[in-house]
């Protein structure tokens, strides 16, 4: 993957909804091979800084001592990129996809337990190729891949996925 095919988005695509303005700080998302990235920058800021991490927000509350116990004995999978620049964040993701330390990272993190009471939608549309789009779940543990499909309206039909 290059860094120019990393498409950022304002909408969330876990909750299909756009983040609550918050004063000079922007937020972004990207779905990459089954993990949602966050992408922060604040704008005006001394230290202008890009940064990427896993999307936390439908974690239960015992993944996140599994994920900092990952960290601490697995340093360098963590997902978590930073960089001045948002071409070179990207370009950070892009040379990490698919390398070793990327698998056992993504690994790691599609096992961390889900909240049960999170609401959000079990599955998120992802295009992956043209022509081709599935259903990336929210859970791994519960629900597999489903797909593909020819278009993203037939994949939203099929998986009873409301239109962001």
């Amino acid at each position: 993957m290059r860094a120019d095919e990393i498409h950022l988005s304002y909408t969330d695509p876990m909750t299909g909804q756009a983040p609550r303005h918050k004063r000079y700080r922007e937020v972004q998302y990207v779905d990459i091979d089954g993990v949602v990235l966050v992408v922060h920058h604040y704008h005006r800021s001394r230290a202008p800084q890009w940064t990427a991490k896993p999307y936390m927000d439908h974690l239960s509350a015992e993944a996140y001592a599994a994920w900092v116990q990952h960290l601490s004995t697995q340093p360098g999978s963590g997902l978590v990129f930073a960089h001045i620049r948002r071409r070179d964040l990207l370009g950070q993701i892009a040379k990490e996809i698919g390398n070793e330390e990327w698998k056992r990272g993504r690994d790691a993190w599609l096992a961390l337990p889900r909240d049960p009471q999170w609401s959000g939608p079990p599955y998120r549309v992802v295009r992956r190729a043209p022509k081709e789009w599935w259903g990336v779940p929210s859970d791994p543990t519960r629900h597999q891949p489903s797909g593909p499909w020819h278009s993203e309206r037939a994949a939203r039909a099929a998986l009873g996925v409301q239109a962001a």
